[in-house]
């Protein structure tokens, strides 16, 4: 479907403290398998500083900043004490979780780079940003500030978003394949929810465990076990988000986990918290988690 045509997604939410819009519009065909999700324009005011808790998932968000400067803290200390100040950035997949502080003032676009399609437009192994966030001006130089300058300029969402398609697509198409053998385990790994075996998946590419651990640490950046557990851990934080009747331990056993103390030990080393407190923290649908 032609750029101008795509449809636009608007969530709004409002109160006399808080007040944030997402805008949402799905990349072009040719980048939809390098993109996890929609592009997403946010913006937001708050009358104070706003703290959310990103836990880990199998995706490198890119924020292309538009606004005031983020705060990250990636340590999971939970408490803010190692928060770097960053403008647009890049954060490598996590095997813990981080806390993003802004001013209250937001204006950004967020994207969503399966670790594959990272590491072919960042331009970069992904063992260099595992647990790491950082500022994409430096790893991307003068051509990314061209580009947050025409984001900056345009007159609308639908042109920025098609502007970044083009600088996309343009980054893809210059860049090497990913390892075939890497794509077909992380395929796996996401079909089965993270319940694949990985000696299985060495077995079948033809590898042993340490190459195949070697590989993903280069392409994905973590290791392939813990690639499972985040993907195990994403399936029960997603069934938490259901509204569903189950109680804990049908929900461990149904996102992959053999007993509800393996679930409740997964939780708090990915989101430093019970389940019960991360339901807690949620925000209205799309404002993500409120770190408190």
């Amino acid at each position: 479907m032609p750029g101008g045509q795509r449809p636009i997604r608007i969530v709004r939410h409002h109160s006399d403290s808080h007040s944030w819009e997402s805008v949402f519009w799905a990349p072009e065909a040719r980048l939809q398998d390098a993109i996890i999700g929609a592009y997403q324009g946010w913006t937001e005011q708050s009358t104070m500083a706003v703290r959310r808790r990103e836990i880990p998932r199998i995706m490198v968000p890119v924020i292309l900043n538009l606004g005031a400067a983020f705060g990250v803290d990636s340590s999971g200390s939970g408490v803010g004490a190692h928060m770097q100040r960053y403008g647009s950035f890049a954060a490598g997949l996590h095997d813990r979780y981080a806390v993003v502080e802004s001013s209250g003032r937001s204006y950004c676009i967020q994207l969503n780079l399966t670790p594959l399609s990272a590491r072919r437009i960042l331009g970069c192994t992904m063992a260099d940003l595992a647990n790491q966030v950082v500022d994409l001006g430096d790893i991307l130089g003068p051509e990314f500030d061209s580009l947050l300058a025409q984001l900056d300029e345009a007159g609308d969402w639908s042109i920025r978003f098609s502007r970044l398609d083009s600088f996309l697509a343009s980054r893809l198409a210059n860049a090497p394949d990913s390892r075939p053998e890497v794509t077909w385990a992380m395929r796996q790994l996401r079909r089965s929810g993270g319940t694949a075996s990985i000696g299985d998946l060495a077995a079948e590419i033809g590898c042993s465990r340490k190459r195949l651990i070697a590989l993903f640490r280069d392409q994905v950046g973590q290791t392939p076990k813990t690639v499972a557990r985040i993907l195990r851990f994403n399936r029960v934080v997603k069934l938490l988000g259901a509204d569903n009747a189950m109680g804990w331990a049908e929900l461990a056993y149904d996102g992959g986990y053999y007993d509800q103390a393996h679930f409740n030990r997964d939780f708090r080393d990915f989101a430093g918290c019970t389940p019960s407190e991360y339901l807690g923290r949620q925000l209205p649908q799309g404002g993500g988690t409120r770190d408190v």
